[in-house]
């Protein structure tokens, strides 16, 4: 039992210093649900990567922050894992804004916490840089309420 946490160890340690960075920077277009189409641009600083969301849905204006940490897989792919967050305008034109709750919310602002779990791909040939990841979102404001969603990225990958 010993040999085993030890070994666990190790492997953790190994894992944890195979930091994965095929470029500095990346900008492009992501999309998925809860948020729909946005630009996205990712953003190494040493082992750790910002990635920052600006984008839009049908009624609404959001901005998303995440903090992420990157792992190399070989062969041009790397999986990651971030914390961050989000806030964001809505304005519906009719009466019937989002309902929740029994309550109608035609306007304001939200914003919440979210977590993401991803793995992406940079070509060696091209600038390309793709990316799937998913998540749990926590909505804070107006009201409380929490989601599972996921993402997919194309990015120009700047070295």
């Amino acid at each position: 039992m010993r040999k085993i946490g030890i070994t666990f160890i190790f492997a953790i340690a190994m894992l944890s210093t195979a930091v994965g960075q095929q470029y500095k920077t990346a900008i492009g277009f992501k999309g998925g649900f809860p948020y729909n189409g946005s630009l996205n641009l990712k953003h190494f600083f040493g082992a750790s990567a910002g990635e920052f969301r600006l984008g839009s849905g049908r009624h609404s204006f959001f901005i998303q922050g995440l903090y992420e940490r990157n792992y190399a897989l070989g062969q041009g792919f790397d999986w990651y894992w971030g914390v961050g967050g989000h806030i964001g305008f809505w304005n519906y034109d009719t009466d019937n804004g989002h309902y929740y709750n029994n309550q109608y919310y035609n306007s304001g602002s939200f914003g919440g916490l979210d977590g993401v779990i991803g793995i992406e791909y940079t070509f060696t040939e091209i600038p390309l840089n793709l990316a799937l990841d998913a998540g749990p979102s926590f909505r804070l404001f107006p009201y409380t309420e929490a989601y599972f969603g996921g993402a997919i990225a194309a990015r120009f990958a700047i070295k």
